[in-house]
């Protein structure tokens, strides 16, 4: 078993909530983190902090923490114009990005500025502006706590869906210690989501310009946690059935509608806490962002049960008026 120290975690989530981890591991190499996994035994499983910008920490952590930090990036040229990624999981994520559009591939500019490491990308399959990580990705290396092993996850074994993946249906059996992807010269931009249309009528556009303009928006939009600790987008966007969605649309004609493949709807959670009366609600110590009313904020002192019991009365406002359930998006640990 590895020797295991107290750590201040406050500065490792984004929300700058206190918290105390009792045993914590820091390592800065995937040879490192596989080490120190197989030594801790099956039974040990470690809750992984990248840059904690999806998790809700209590003031005391007893459970072992693994810190993965830094890594390598490599570029792996395909057949054609494609190209092979490979980046470590404590590689901060924005950075590979911008490594991808500087050198001209394309598949990841539409995730631009999302917070956090490469290794929490497919845990939470994030996406945004029309593209999701699934689109890109390859497989996934993992360190696997039923096998205590080394192994690889193709794609499909992921088990990716919105806001979702294998690594949050059974958590704590897989630690992400690499992430491949495919990119590619010349693969058409995913340009349909509202801010980014304008580009697909541009004769030029490039790479470069798709990573500036969703930089822009999502500066305008959401705080940066270094100056406003926050969690990013706290809600995910509900899904409701066709019929539901009809009956919402009846009532509220405004609302936000996007009808999924499956015949479902998405509903736009920012929408409903705001008509709700949320946004730049301020409590004493936790509050609701003046220009996001998806985003929770630490204002000052803020802990877990502050944070919690403001996305309850959110939670309980928007199901009251809407008969909407909102799930929580960051981890609650």
């Amino acid at each position: 078993m590895p020797t295991l120290t107290p750590f201040d975690l406050c500065s490792r989530n984004t929300l700058a909530l206190p918290c105390q981890g009792a045993k914590v591991q820091v390592v800065d190499s995937v040879d490192d983190a596989v080490n120190v996994l197989s030594g801790w035994g099956e039974l040990a499983r470690p809750l992984v902090i990248g840059l904690g910008s999806n998790l809700v920490l209590p003031e005391l952590l007893e459970e072992p923490v693994l810190i993965i930090r830094g890594g390598s990036v490599q570029f792996m040229e395909g057949q054609g114009d494609s190209v092979t990624v490979v980046a470590d999981a404590g590689v901060v994520w924005d950075e590979l990005v911008a490594q991808c559009v500087g050198a001209g591939w394309r598949g990841l500019e539409n995730l631009s500025l999302i917070p956090g490491t490469v290794g929490a990308a497919p845990v939470q399959n994030i996406g945004a502006y029309g593209v999701e990580l699934k689109d890109s990705l390859i497989y996934v290396d993992v360190f696997d706590f039923e096998s205590m092993s080394r192994r690889r996850l193709e794609a499909q074994a992921c088990k990716f869906d919105y806001r979702d993946s294998i690594f949050k249906r059974e958590p704590r059996r897989f630690v992400v210690l690499r992430v491949a992807f495919r990119l590619n010269k010349n693969a058409p931009f995913t340009l349909a989501y509202g801010e980014l249309k304008y580009l697909a009528s541009e004769p030029d556009v490039t790479v470069q310009a798709i990573r500036a303009k969703v930089i822009s928006v999502r500066q305008a939009k959401l705080p940066d946690p270094a100056c406003i600790p926050n969690a990013g987008s706290f809600f995910k966007n509900p899904v409701v059935s066709k019929d539901q969605a009809l009956r919402l649309a009846n009532r509220f004609p405004e609302m936000v509608q996007y009808p999924l493949t499956d015949g479902q709807v998405k509903l736009a959670a920012g929408w409903l806490i705001d008509q709700a009366g949320w946004k730049g609600h301020r409590a004493s110590r936790a509050g609701i962002h003046e220009r996001q009313a998806l985003v929770l904020t630490n204002l000052g002192g803020a802990t877990q049960s502050d944070i919690l019991e403001l996305a309850n009365d959110v939670y309980q406002s928007v199901l009251d008026l809407y008969g909407v359930e909102l799930e929580i998006e960051p981890v609650i640990v």
